[in-house]
């Protein structure tokens, strides 16, 4: 089928010619944020949560003339301590909350994410039971057990013309998943699912869901906005997905952007102001129930069938400020009340007691204390699994990141724990994700490198030049690795080695400067024992996954656990962050960033704080 942009109008029809409007909307990553609650501060938050767009979800379904489908893009089963606490009961709920609220606001399909996985593949099959929907997926195969999505479905749908006709419509939906879940949840999926490329997978499948019959193919496309040419097993690579024949329309995800309207970069095939990948229309809706993806598709039927002629592509947002006391959401509220408030009872338990604040504010230029205790949980704990190993004479590192750094999250997207008891939910801030721990092999040459890649979320700063923009928007905070136990510097006068994905972007001597351990520098051939979370190691965020060979250990335990354990044996937090990197000096030069504006009252030296800035963040000044 043609899909015209907007700017092409009818398309050479008559004004004779009836019309029928079909509405597709969509909500992607919601991540458990059933609710408009953070359960990390442990305080409401109104503009998320699916909850915070289900009455205009179906003010939108009673539009008179209009024919709508609803469908989730995936990562919603997982990602907050409300979701932990649900996969972590022996008697689980007759039903999954999020799938009862699926059901109760009538979704038409959805597809799997990659965190959909983590809990493991018996969890998500008594999750999925229950479902009175179509859970697609097409890109995946269960090599023991029976299949837990289908390939596609065809939805049959009548749409009411302008002529005041009714017409059938036959809507093919098919689903994508990365192909890294393999890689990711290795734990959970070896020898038990097998992921193939989704592009592949795309041109084998489509020519079959049009003849069953499809007047139109829909692709829900867990897997975000990036390279335009494809690649085998990319992650992102709803642009390839996009140039399939036969597919009509796209739903995307899994990056956490917004589409039309994000930061990616507009090309021959992505076009922002026609909300097009390679003409097709296309949404990405943002994260937690923040947005509501809109396509609403004007259809003409000649003797070829339905034809789009007409496109909008939109992203909807609700009032952060309204509070939905509807039947509807009331209604909603009941699916999770009791499992709400047990989180909120247990989230609330403290483990420790610190002296000192902890804050993320300033992470994504200077790693703070919460990124400390979970390095030094890490260390120890791999110390301890590999006591009586051979390898237990090299030297241990651990590797972190930042998780609440504000970003596209926004500005209360922080980690801000004052003096006096730390409770279980700051553990789940510090650390929100079910993965275990690895210890890896790793040599002074691929550490090196390894930061390389961690050192492409700052853009390359002139000399003597002033406010210049010193974070890269397309390479996200948690991409960007510390590696405690090292000394290092990041020489920003520099360009990056790698962009996006890691692309290698230029070889040269690269940003990374001064490696030492323990004051001795590193060679290239030095070996060490890394801590690191499951995520990474497996290849999550682009980095390259770690060899069999070289990985030593694989914790029973998640991160989180052993991070509370940590805590609570510890009982006292003082001091402050030994931040393991530093920017090398640039005479005359300074860089601005985004933060809360709370960090104009926790500024540290090389830190002034400039002025508010755009959505409800401040801007700050570092100097070099």
């Amino acid at each position: 089928m043609h899909t015209p942009s907007p700017e092409q109008g009818n398309f050479g029809l008559t004004a004779r010619q009836p019309r029928a409007r079909l509405r597709i909307l969509e909500t992607t990553d919601l991540h458990m944020r059933l609710l408009g609650y953070d359960y990390f501060t442990d305080k409401v938050d109104h503009g998320t949560g699916l909850i915070h767009l289900a009455d205009r979800i179906s003010a939108m379904r009673a539009e008179a003339g209009v024919t709508t489908l609803l469908f989730d893009n995936g990562d919603f089963i997982q990602g907050n301590p409300l979701a932990d606490f649900l996969a972590n009961q022996p008697a689980p709920p007759d039903i999954h909350p999020m799938i009862a609220a699926f059901n109760t606001l009538r979704y038409d399909g959805v597809t799997l994410g990659n965190h959909e996985f983590n809990y493991g593949l018996p969890f998500l099959r008594t999750a999925l039971d229950a479902a009175e929907f179509p859970v697609i997926c097409a890109n995946i195969r269960m090599l023991q057990g029976p299949d837990i999505a289908l390939d596609y479905v065809i939805l049959n749908r009548t749409v009411t013309c302008t002529d005041g006709t009714q017409r059938p419509l036959r809507i093919g939906v098919t689903g994508f998943v990365p192909p890294q879940i393999t890689s990711w949840d290795r734990a959970m999926l070896a020898g038990q699912l097998q992921a193939d490329d989704i592009v592949a997978t795309a041109r084998i499948l489509v020519p079959q869901i049009k003849a069953a019959g499809a007047d139109l193919v829909v692709a829900l496309c867990h897997s975000g906005i990036g390279a335009e040419g494809h690649t085998p097993n990319m992650e992102n690579a709803a642009v390839p997905l996009a140039a399939v024949d036969g597919i009509d329309v796209i739903l995307t995800g899994h990056t956490h952007e917004i589409f039309p309207g994000g930061n990616q970069s507009p090309g021959a095939a992505i076009n922002h102001q026609t909300g097009t990948l390679h003409g097709k229309p296309t949404v990405m809706a943002g994260f937690y129930g923040n947005w509501l993806g809109v396509i609403d598709l004007d259809l003409t039927f000649g003797p070829k069938g339905a034809e789009i002629v007409k496109h909008v592509c939109r992203m909807h947002q609700e009032d952060a400020h309204t509070e939905h006391d509807s039947p509807l959401t009331k209604r909603l509220r009941g699916h999770v009340k009791t499992a709400h408030k047990a989180t909120q009872a247990y989230i609330r338990q403290p483990i420790a007691e610190t002296k000192s604040r902890l804050h993320s504010y300033f992470s994504c230029v200077r790693p703070d204390l919460s990124q400390q205790l979970l390095a030094d949980a890490q260390m120890r704990a791999v110390q301890k699994a590999l006591a009586s190993s051979a390898h237990r004479n090299l030297p241990v590192l651990s590797a972190t990141a930042p998780f609440r750094f504000g970003g596209r999250a926004g500005p209360a997207h922080f980690i801000d724990i004052a003096p006096g008891p730390v409770a279980l939910r700051d553990a789940a801030a510090i650390y929100p994700f079910a993965n275990v721990l690895c210890a890896v092999r790793r040599s002074g040459a691929q550490l090196r490198a390894w930061l390389e890649w961690s050192a492409a979320h700052f853009n390359q700063m002139t000399p003597g030049k002033h406010d210049q923009t010193l974070i890269n928007p397309q390479i996200p905070a948690y991409d960007c690795d510390s590696i405690f136990g090292l000394t290092y510097a990041f020489d920003l006068s520099q360009p990056a080695c790698f962009g996006p994905g890691g692309a290698v972007l230029k070889i040269h001597s690269g940003r990374v400067r001064d490696l030492r351990y323990q004051g001795k520098p590193v060679a290239d051939d030095d070996m060490f024992v890394v801590a690191m979370n499951s995520y990474r190691a497996n290849g999550g965020g682009g980095f390259l996954s770690i060899p069999d060979t070289d990985l030593l250990h694989s914790s029973v335990e998640t991160t989180h656990e052993i991070l509370i354990a940590d805590l609570r044996a510890r009982t006292i937090i003082a001091g402050s962050a030994r931040p393991p990197w530093v920017f090398n000096s640039i005479p005359d030069t300074s860089a601005v960033f985004r933060s809360s504006p709370s960090a104009k009252n926790q500024l540290s030296a090389g830190i002034s704080h400039v002025g508010p800035d755009q959505e409800g963040f401040d801007l700050y000044r570092l100097t070099f």
